[in-house]
């Protein structure tokens, strides 16, 4: 409030229109020299590159906009006029939206209720991998999600079932690397290979239309339920071939190993290479152990296409 005779000014809270002036008992009034509050932030994709010093902005426009759906209406409109105003282009192409992290019943988290939970507690006792996926899985665009703990311990578990089956694999690739030839595959090895190349386009095909909670929900089922239930367990038998196989005996057994364990390396690093966005550090460490004579970091790999 504005007092239009003394100029004196005093909080909303204290005043309301009409009320005495505390200085010289004049009526007071709402302010009415205001500004919008999102006058700089609306600007924040050509400030944030050092426009308007810097013309040349290299980074402008933008892909995508990331932000929560409670600013779709106050935040993303004014950076799209300011944007247009000034450079006569859209700051971005895509705005995805996420919701708000609600506790296990859907209510919202507040210190008052109790019920907020700590992400840093979360990460000290199941990992920042499992808190991570957790919050992308089953948490659709633009929706709320309900974070109960054990679906955070439940993603811990699948972690360890990572980790567990490549420990599994790398301890029988024997010479296997992932430089290896393509070796002659039976006819169930050619059906696991053509089914896992459809898992791929599609996996692929939600990460690029910003469905990744359908991306790490198919991820999650086809490492646990087909890899590693499935297809380990089919090819353990064809692991097993040791010495006791002789001259062109053990010429085709170890053709039909050394095919066994082709499989299952390539699966597994094509596999983590696709769960690296939802679990990277888990991911960055294994890949790290897989057998390749050029060892470069994972997140610089490119995306895998088919085997």
């Amino acid at each position: 409030m504005i007092c239009t005779k003394c100029n004196t000014g005093t909080l909303d809270t204290d005043h309301k229109a009409g009320d005495a002036c505390p200085s010289c008992g004049a009526p007071l009034t709402p302010e009415t020299d205001t500004f919008d509050t999102w006058f700089s932030s609306g600007q924040w994709p050509l400030l944030a590159l050092g426009y308007p010093e810097k013309r040349d902005l290299g980074f402008y426009p933008t892909d995508v906009m990331e932000t929560g759906r409670d600013l779709i209406f106050r935040w993303i409109p004014r950076m799209v006029i300011f944007g247009l105003y000034l450079t006569d282009e859209v700051p971005f192409r895509t705005v995805y939206l996420h919701g708000m992290v609600n506790d296990k019943h859907g209510k919202k988290m507040s210190k008052s209720k109790g019920n907020v939970v700590s992400p840093i507690d979360l990460t000290s006792k199941y990992s920042a991998d499992a808190l991570r996926i957790a919050l992308v899985i089953g948490n659709t665009p633009g929706n709320d999600l309900s974070l109960a703990e054990d679906k955070i311990k439940g993603y811990k578990h699948f972690c360890n079932k990572i980790w567990n089956a490549t420990r599994f694999v790398l301890a029988n690739a024997g010479d296997t690397t992932l430089e290896t030839p393509k070796p002659a595959f039976t006819p169930r090895d050619e059906e696991i290979l053509k089914e896992f190349n459809v898992a791929i386009t599609s996996i692929t095909a939600h990460y690029e239309n910003f469905r990744f909670h359908l991306a790490g929900e198919e991820l999650y089922h086809y490492f646990w339920k087909t890899f590693a239930d499935i297809i380990i367990e089919e090819m353990k038998p064809r692991l097993a071939i040791n010495a006791k196989h002789r001259g062109a005996d053990a010429e085709v057994h170890g053709s039909d190993r050394q095919a066994a364990e082709w499989l299952l390396l390539h699966i597994l690093a094509t596999a983590i290479k696709m769960l690296h966005p939802f679990i990277p550090f888990v991911t960055e460490e294994l890949w790290d152990m897989l057998p390749r004579n050029k060892k470069t970091l994972l997140i610089i790999e490119s995306w895998p296409t088919s085997l």
